[in-house]
């Protein structure tokens, strides 16, 4: 009797042990391992499962090469693991690595990442693209004003400026320079807002019109508390087909700008895109306009104003006016202080000689 109640006791504690440590096991296996820094593991084909968790291991992937091995043969199916090369990193659990290898995340990695700052022009986006060996400067511009090419993209414009969406793109291999540009329109229409088209028709706007109104506000302000008020004195003097006034879009038809506007740029009738003549939109758009520019061409403020200019006193935010007599006051500081800074500039010029 003794014997047979010694024989049950055995059997209960090797049951009792045995299923503690298949518990154990299994919260093994669903408790994730910081890799830092990232680990690149190459599974070649044909490596078998005794190798592959011993790599993992070396690499620190895994904590125990052996447990993974079990984990896999029990509890996954190794016969679905596919060869290639995985990327770990941050907080993964064993089962988590078997499930990357089953779905066959492969790893590429990034031989090229272009960034397209908000408000970017094609013409500084071609210099970069020269610079970095993409494109010549000369064929970028010539391909961003080429009619097949905007037809193929759906660009209603003699140019893909305002259509390259601002925003950071990796590529897996080298891109020439139609790629950039097809990854980058086909940004700009997965991000345009919803039934955009019919807004701005609604308005008044034709899309590209609209894409235009929104780069001016783009170059206008960096200041997201701006955007609206921007737009609406836009909206105000483009009812009133008054001239816009719009210093940026000057800069961007005078040809090798050198930063300074000078009087003859401001008379210039030549320049279409001499806003502080010419009524209305510009011919194109002026750069990339990003998704909050807009949505500002939607909803501009309503607060009556009808003009802008920098405030002196907060550096890049605007002074908002809605008489010409309050304007003429600010834009007189303005000039004022830009006098004192440049005759402060010549004087600091003469110290160092």
């Amino acid at each position: 009797m003794r014997t047979f109640i010694s024989v049950i006791f055995l059997l209960v504690v090797t049951a009792a042990a045995a299923f503690f440590a298949y518990g154990r096991f299994i919260q093994w296996s669903k408790e994730p391992l910081l890799i830092d820094p990232a680990q690149v593991v190459e599974f070649p084909a044909d490596t078998g499962l005794e190798k592959l968790s011993a790599t993992l291991h070396k690499q620190k992937v895994v904590s125990n090469a052996h447990l993974f091995r079990f984990w896999v043969r029990f509890f996954s199916d190794y016969k679905k693991f596919q060869a290639g090369t995985y990327r770990f990193e941050g907080e993964i659990s064993p089962a988590y690595v078997a499930q990357l290898f089953i779905r066959g995340e492969i790893y590429s990695p990034v031989v090229y990442e272009l960034t397209i700052p908000e408000g970017f022009t094609i013409s500084r986006l071609a210099a970069r693209l020269e610079r970095d060996k993409i494109s010549s400067r000369e064929d970028f511009l010539s391909l961003a004003k080429d009619e097949t090419l905007l037809k193929e993209l759906g660009i209603p414009s003699s140019s893909i400026e305002g259509y390259l969406y601002p925003a950071t793109y990796p590529f897996l291999e080298m891109p020439d320079a139609r790629a950039v540009i097809a990854r980058a329109v086909r940004t700009f229409w997965e991000k345009l807002p919803p039934d955009y088209e019919e807004q701005v028709k609604a308005r008044g706007l034709d899309l590209n019109q609209a894409v235009t109104f929104a780069s001016l506000i783009e170059l206008e302000t960096a200041n997201d508390a701006e955007r609206n008020l921007i737009s609406e004195v836009i909206w105000n003097r483009f009812k009133d087909k008054a001239a816009l006034g719009i210093d940026a879009a000057i800069i961007y038809g005078i040809k090798d700008y050198d930063g300074d506007i000078k009087n003859r740029h401001l008379a210039d009738a030549s320049n279409p895109y001499n806003l502080r003549i010419h009524p209305g939109l510009p011919p194109t758009a002026i750069g990339s306009p990003s998704r909050k520019s807009l949505l500002a061409v939607l909803t501009p403020s309503n607060e009556g104003y009808y003009y802008y200019v920098v405030d002196v006193e907060k550096g890049k935010h605007h002074h908002f006016s809605k008489s010409l007599s309050e304007h003429n006051r600010y834009v007189r500081k303005l000039v004022k202080v830009r006098r004192q800074q440049r005759r402060e500039a010549r004087r600091q010029e003469r110290l160092k000689k």
